[in-house]
């Protein structure tokens, strides 16, 4: 039996985030079997009824220096990487922090404040067992028009590395689990404007790969949207409905755009011309829109590859099921063979 020399490494992420689904009713979740726990320690300055991140009202321009208690929990000290975060706007709704994320399914507008730049931390703190310090975030207000600055502070833990071996067909496998833990902790800050809402949809699409129908969905105003909620129904080149369903209520961070997910809810998946019908609310606001999208071939031919998968049935070559050539070739086989079988 040969050994593969290479050495797999995976990195295995636990994530602890918190994401803005109702501004309200949010608190931070501490669990015990975690290593740290997190607590912002709320300035003068912060909104009393909310509770798990900073919810400041601030001024253009100004500084100001928060603080966040880290307790170590374990019995061994424990190196924390820190490092500020930008807000996006999860796909399916919802926010959510990262320094940047490269995806098309989310993404900032190019006139985004970018908060993470005017948040300024330590990279890394190393806490001893059992114990608790505080640290110091040093804020910067953008001078920038606007109601709601968004952004975040990722503490980030490193768990040990485990080897693990797995047989395989050409030999052993070695496998490095790396584990990590990240808290996020949100920093809303509000000014004393109000901007208006400004949301709107744009063109639908076809995702292949998921076999999921997506409506851009794009948050003009340095605002967080909130209730963004409605319905949907996808008809066919024919005007004939083929399925329907609800969203939301879910938010949308200030200045994001993103590829709103709806799973392909037929029975059949082939080519053709489809539109997208779509009517809501964003906040006290209504929107509606019918936006056409086109599945090609190739589309339903990936689909099948990615998931070989008999739900929603793929259907190919202008209306002809996967289990019709299943069965062609079948047929095939036996006729062949009685042929044989004849012949001899």
């Amino acid at each position: 039996m040969k050994s593969i020399s290479s050495t797999v490494i995976f990195s295995c992420l636990s994530v602890v985030m918190l994401f803005l689904f109702g501004m309200s009713d949010i608190a931070f979740a501490q669990e015990e079997n975690l290593p740290l726990m997190i607590e912002p320690i709320y300035p003068e300055n912060h909104n009393p009824e909310t509770v798990g991140y900073f919810d400041l009202s601030v001024n253009q321009g100004e500084r100001q220096t928060l603080e966040v208690r880290i307790t170590n929990q374990q019995d061994k000290e424990v190196l924390v990487s820190i490092k500020p975060a930008n807000a996006f706007t999860h796909p399916s709704g919802g926010i959510i922090y990262e320094n940047d994320i490269d995806s098309p399914d989310t993404r900032l507008l190019e006139n985004a404040v970018r908060v993470a730049e005017y948040i300024t931390v330590d990279e890394t703190v190393t806490i001893p067992p059992r114990t608790s310090i505080s640290i110091p975030i040093d804020l910067h207000v953008p001078e920038v028009e606007g109601q709601t600055f968004l952004g975040g502070i990722l503490f980030t833990t490193y768990g040990e590395e485990n080897e693990n071996q797995e047989e395989v067909e050409d030999g052993t496998a070695n496998f490095v689990i790396k584990t990590e833990t990240v808290h996020a902790v949100a920093v809303q800050m509000n000014l004393v404007n109000e901007v208006g809402s400004d949301f709107l949809l744009g063109n639908a699409g076809f995702i292949p790969e998921t076999a999921q129908v997506y409506s851009e969905m794009t948050n003009h105003a340095q605002k967080i949207q909130d209730g963004i909620t409605g319905t949907y129904f996808v008809t066919d080149g024919e005007g004939n409905e083929l399925f329907s369903g609800k969203f939301g209520p879910f938010n949308m961070a200030p200045n994001t755009a993103i590829r709103f997910p709806i799973r392909w809810g037929h029975e059949m998946l082939e080519d053709g011309k489809y539109t997208l019908h779509m009517e809501g609310l964003s906040g006290d606001k209504t929107f509606e829109s019918s936006e056409t999208f086109t599945i090609e071939n190739s589309d339903v031919e990936k689909y099948v590859e990615h998931t070989q998968t008999d739900l929603p049935q793929a259907q190919i070559e202008k209306g002809i099921p996967m289990w019709g050539w299943v069965i062609g070739a079948v047929l095939f086989g036996l006729i062949m063979f009685f042929i044989g079988r004849r012949r001899q």
